[in-house]
C-alpha cells in the first residue's frame, strides 16, 4: 500500500475490536483527516506519509517508523509511542499538538 491515497477513511472497527495494521507499509501514504482512533498499527512504516489532521487517540505506535511523517494537527492523546521512530519528522509532537 505504498503511496495510497486513503484521505479520509475510517479505520475503527464498529464492532469495538481493534483494528488490527500491524506491519503495513503505508510509506509515502496519503491518510490526512483519517480516524484510526485505537487502530493497532504496530511496526508500520508511515515514512514520508502524510498524518495531517488524523485521529490517532489510543491508537498503538509501538515500534513504528515515523520518519519525515507529517502529523500537524493530529490528535496522539493516549498514544503508545514505545520506542517509534520519530528521526526528523517534518512536523515535531511537539509543535503537532500537546500529549497527555
Amino acid at each position: 500500500m505504498e503511496g495510497a491515497n486513503l484521505r479520509g477513511c475510517n479505520f475503527e472497527d464498529p464492532s469495538g475490536l481493534r483494528t488490527n495494521l500491524e506491519g503495513v507499509n503505508l510509506k509515502g501514504a496519503c491518510l490526512e483527516s483519517s480516524n484510526m482512533a485505537g487502530v493497532y498499527l504496530r511496526v508500520a512504516n508511515y515514512k514520508d506519509a502524510n498524518m495531517k489532521n488524523c485521529n490517532l487517540r489510543a491508537a498503538i505506535l509501538a515500534l513504528a517508523d515515523l520518519e519525515r511523517c507529517n502529523l500537524p494537527g493530529s490528535d496522539l492523546q493516549e498514544e503508545n509511542l514505545k520506542d517509534v521512530e520519530l528521526v526528523l519528522m517534518v512536523t515535531p509532537l511537539h509543535m503537532s499538538q500537546a500529549l497527555r
